[in-house]
C-alpha cells in the first residue's frame, strides 16, 4: 500500500494501474497479485467437482454381489460380461440405482511365493460375515471349500427353491456330506446352463451356491433360475 493511502485509495490507485496496461499485463498483473486465491479457488472447486462425481457415481444399491473365483470372460472388466447384463435385465432393474456385481477377482488357486489365495479367502470369509457376499460361483473343487460341520456356508436349495424348481435341477445339484453322514444341497453345477454355454466363461466345471448369510437370497437364487431360463417365481 502506497504511503499516506488508506484502503479504499489503494484500490483506486490499483484499479487505475490495471487500466493503463496491456490485455497481456493485466493478466500478468493479475496473477503476480492474485494467483494465491485464483490457486485456491480453483482446486475447491476441482476437489468439489471430485466429490460430487464420486457420490454420484456411487450412489446405488447391490443387489446380489457374487464372487466369481478363477474365472473370466468377456467384458468381465466393466461389467459389460453377459452375465452381468443378462442378469440385470431378467431382475428387471435398471443397472444404474440398483447393480448387480459379479466381481471377478478372487483365486483360491494355490500358487507358489505367492497370497492371492489366502488373500480371497480371508476376503470371502470377511463379506460372508457381514452379509456383504450373496454369491458363490467357482470350479467344482472349490464349492464346498468353506463348508464345515457347523456351518456349511450355503443356504440349503431345499429351503428357497420349490419342490418343481428342485425337480428340474436335480441333474445338476451339488451335495455336502458332513461327517455324521448328513447330506444338504448346497449347490448347482450350472457348466450345462444355456446361457453359461452361450458364453466365453473359462471354468471347466462352474458350480453356484447362495450364501447363506445373504441379505438378497431371492436375488442370489435367481442367478440359478436366469442361467437356466427358468421363471423367476
Amino acid at each position: 500500500m502506497a504511503k499516506g493511502n488508506n484502503i479504499h485509495d489503494e484500490v483506486k490507485e490499483q484499479r487505475k494501474k490495471l487500466k493503463e496496461l496491456t490485455f497481456s499485463g493485466k493478466v500478468q498483473y493479475i496473477w503476480e497479485y492474485y494467483r494465491v486465491p485464483i490457486i485456491s479457488v480453483i482446486l475447491a472447486v476441482l476437489f468439489a467437482g471430485s466429490l460430487i462425481y464420486s457420490i454420484i457415481r456411487n450412489n446405488y444399491d447391490t443387489v446380489c454381489f457374487i464372487a466369481v473365483l478363477d474365472g473370466k470372460m468377456t467384458g468381465y472388466q466393466d461389467d459389460t460380461d453377459i452375465l452381468s447384463t443378462g442378469f440385470t435385465e431378467y431382475l428387471g432393474i435398471d443397472g444404474k440405482k440398483e447393480q448387480v456385481d459379479l466381481s471377478y477377482t478372487f483365486s483360491l488357486e494355490e500358487k507358489e511365493m505367492d497370497q492371492e489365495a489366502a488373500v480371497s479367502a480371508n476376503k470371502i470369509y470377511t463379506y460372508a460375515s457381514t452379509s456383504s457376499l450373496d454369491g458363490y460361483l467357482s470350479e467344482r473343487e472349490y464349492i464346498d471349500y468353506f463348508c464345515t460341520d457347523r456351518n456349511i456356508f450355503f443356504t440349503d436349495l431345499r429351503d428357497i427353491f420349490s419342490s418343481e424348481e428342485l425337480d428340474t435341477l436335480k441333474d445338476n445339484i451339488v451335495y455336502f456330506t458332513n461327517t455324521a453322514g448328513e447330506t444338504y444341497p448346497i449347490a448347482v453345477d450350472i457348466s450345462e446352463a444355456p446361457v453359461v454355454k452361450e458364453s466365453d466363461l473359462n471354468m471347466k466345471q462352474p458350480c453356484y451356491g447362495i450364501v447363506s448369510t445373504s441379505k438378497y437370497q431371492e436375488n442370489s437364487a435367481n442367478f440359478i433360475r436366469f442361467v437356466f431360463n427358468m421363471e423367476k417365481p
